[in-house]
């Protein structure tokens, strides 16, 4: 905070404290709050800033669908032997 009043120096109040500031001793912050410049202040998280990668999740190789095979009642198949 500012030990000397300077001219043209107005009222701010902090939208996170609510104490009466000088407009130099408070700054808009990221979230666009005018907050104290001396505390109440909320720096940005690093996370906020990463990009984010492409994630393919696709089968490798991938096969159709064969088509259903219907049986006949107490029919057998060679692979059921």
């Amino acid at each position: 905070m500012h030990e000397h009043y300077k001219p043209g120096g107005w009222w701010k109040y902090c939208d996170r404290c609510a104490r009466k500031r000088r407009h130099y001793d408070t700054v808009k912050e990221w979230t666009g709050l005018i907050v104290c410049v001396d505390g109440c202040v909320d720096p940005r998280h690093p996370q906020d800033f990463l990009r984010g990668v492409a994630d393919r999740q696709r089968v490798p190789d991938p096969r159709p669908e064969p088509p259903d095979v219907f049986l006949e009642p107490n029919e057998v198949t060679p692979e059921s032997l």
